[in-house]
């Protein structure tokens, strides 16, 4: 650079050479890159005999130069862009679901549990140059605007060629219904480095510390007798939560009380009572035209709306939006299934060995996902088998809702899997029903 005599030759200079390992950029996408306000840096490259020259701080000069001095496939490359605004979203949700704190905009100060990191603005950054190459409005200043994007589907607002050649089109990182991350959301950041908690283990960690204390066998059952208490009784009173812990150690069971359910608003109710659902005891909302509905995916997808119980808003409980999103949506179709083969004479485990597996038949292990992107569901097997490892036959189990309203499901999963696939069967729940009757 020791021909570099002016201001506006060094930034020149800077493009050229980051456009020779990244490919070609605008000078707004440079700004991002190197976090200056691109009306800041338009200034910067003007003669110095124009009206609108500004001398360009030496901070500025210093974060360029960085940029210089390190390879930019990091910051370019828009396959790391999902991950890790995935870790962004699920570090969000630990400050306002697991903290309790407000969700801001500041930097992060030492000692605080809110506010957004170095890191979290370099991931709000790469949003901002992913929209600014595919000509989109820019998404990423902002970090509540952005959030309320990660409710929607990728294909509605970041529908770049990255993410429509991965199949993330139809994929959203929180849930809309819930305010809470998604399983694809987990998923995704488990391959951002900087992710640093897991939102279901953060959930779920003291009902763990408390079994482990008690013995293995006891402690199994336990689990599953609270698992499938809370899938099939989403929505309770104080009265039959007080019933069904009389089974298990009150020390565990508080917990299930106090933590794990919460008052229904008396928003939620038609006068002094609340209606749930008769197929999956959720609660029941109003529709145009004074219909209800089940706002459970898995369970409106299957079955026409009908309501059942009927119980005072005053005694009602309902499960709070972590447990909902990680047990109850998932569970209302293990329970379907589960349900059907005892109905059929079949004896299955449902949630063995602490949720090893969702269902364990004699050999057969099924896992059932109901993962939106099935090429998501695939790169997470080709990780890990999880508790599949642990029994001869392995099963993937798709919901059947899932599959007919994703185009390709199956051959999507089979061929995000790899060579994974040959040691998992990937089902549909009504042919894993069918095979598990004929295998038992």
């Amino acid at each position: 650079m020791k021909n570099i005599n002016s201001q506006k030759e060094f930034l020149a200079f800077a493009k050229k050479t980051l456009e020779s390992r990244a490919g070609k950029m605008t000078w707004d996408e440079l700004s991002v890159m190197a976090g200056v306000e691109p009306r800041a840096l338009k200034t910067y490259r003007m003669p110095e005999t124009s009206s609108d020259y500004r001398p360009m701080p030496g901070v500025v000069r210093q974060a360029i130069e960085s940029l210089l001095a390190r390879p930019v496939d990091s910051l370019r490359n828009t396959s790391s862009l999902i991950p890790a605004l995935a870790a962004l979203v699920l570090s969000q949700a630990k400050i306002s679901l697991i903290d309790k704190q407000i969700i801001s905009g500041a930097d992060r100060r030492r000692g605080s549990r809110n506010g957004l990191t170095e890191d979290e603005r370099k991931i709000m950054a790469m949003v901002s140059r992913a929209c600014l190459v595919n000509g989109l409005k820019d998404h990423g200043g902002e970090i509540h605007e952005l959030l309320y994007l990660c409710s929607k589907p990728f294909g509605e607002w970041l529908p770049i060629a990255e993410v429509i050649d991965a199949g993330y089109e139809t994929t959203s990182l929180i849930n809309s219904r819930y305010g809470i991350p998604t399983p694809e959301a987990e998923e995704l950041a488990s391959e951002f480095t900087t992710v640093t908690a897991h939102i279901e283990e953060a959930l779920f960690s003291k009902l763990m510390e408390a079994l482990s204390k008690v013995p293995t066998v006891s402690g199994d059952e336990y689990y599953t007798a609270i698992r499938e208490f809370v899938v099939r009784n989403p929505v309770t009173t104080e009265k039959q939560l007080f019933e069904a812990g009389k089974m298990i150690p009150s020390a565990i069971w508080m917990a299930i009380q106090y933590e794990y359910y919460e008052p229904v608003p008396r928003a939620q109710a038609i006068g002094d009572e609340v209606t749930l659902c008769a197929h999956c005891n959720s609660l029941m909302k109003l529709v145009a035209g004074g219909g209800v509905t089940c706002p459970s995916v898995a369970c409106s997808a299957t079955r026409p709306a009908k309501a059942g119980s009927v119980l005072a808003v005053a005694e009602a409980r309902r499960v709070t939006r972590g447990i909902r999103q990680y047990w109850v949506e998932p569970g209302i179709d293990e329970i379907l299934l589960f349900d059907y083969l005892k109905l059929k004479g079949v004896a299955p485990l449902l949630y063995p060995h602490r949720d090893r597996v969702d269902i364990a038949l004699g050999r057969i292990g099924m896992d059932m996902k109901s993962y939106v992107s099935p090429e998501i569901l695939g790169a997470k097997f080709r990780r890990g088998l999880g508790g599949l490892a642990f029994y001869e036959k392995k099963w993937l189990v798709i919901p059947d809702w899932l599959i007919a309203s994703t185009p390709l499901y199956m051959n999507r999963l089979v061929g995000a899997m790899a060579e994974t696939a040959s040691r998992i069967r990937c089902l549909s729940l009504s042919d894993a029903a069918k095979f598990a009757i004929k295998e038992a």
